[in-house]
């Protein structure tokens, strides 16, 4: 079994980092967004794998209002990108599995998210954009997410998720 070699000798600790300033270069590193549609696709979960488990050992917080805190002349700016990420939050939260989010939101050590989401919490700007902030700026930099069904461990290094499997886990398998 190539793939058992995650994480016998590093065992998650639940270390957390601070929030850090934004890095526009590191755009690789696992969003919160992102854990909302994986799963695993193996022919062991059968079709159940989701949502994943995260098991967290590092996490980062970028801190977005950092960059533009010193001009005062982007506040047109800062208003119209505050609109587009009110605007992005709307047009996807039709497909958010709001259980799913909240569960992998509190497993990285945020536990603010409302338990359901209301109809005067979907109209609220300020509301939108902190869940704006959650999806886009908390990452999985170093863990685990693991199969619901199967409890199989997919490693998290550098915010990559490692999902290989061999050919005959696979679901589909072509010949």
């Amino acid at each position: 079994q190539k793939q058992k070699e995650t994480n016998e000798t590093n065992k998650p600790t639940n270390k957390r980092t601070t929030p850090q300033p934004h890095n526009k270069t590191n755009t690789k590193i696992m969003r919160l967004l992102t854990h909302n549609t994986l799963r695993n696709n193996s022919a062991e979960a059968n079709g159940k794998g989701f949502p994943l488990k995260i098991t967290a050992i590092e996490v980062r917080v970028d801190n977005t209002d950092d960059d533009d805190s010193n001009n005062n002349n982007n506040d047109q700016t800062n208003s119209e990108q505050q609109q587009r990420e009110i605007a992005f939050v709307k047009g996807i939260l039709g497909i958010l599995d709001w259980p799913a989010l909240v569960r992998g939101a509190s497993q990285m050590g945020l536990t603010t998210l409302p338990p359901t989401l209301s109809e005067e919490l979907v109209k609220d700007p300020t509301f939108l954009r902190a869940l704006y902030h959650v999806l886009m700026n908390v990452h999985l930099v170093k863990g685990m997410v693991t199969c619901p069904t199967s409890g199989r461990e997919f490693p998290v290094t550098d915010g990559v998720v490692n999902f290989m499997l061999e050919e005959e886990e696979c679901e589909n398998v072509r010949y």
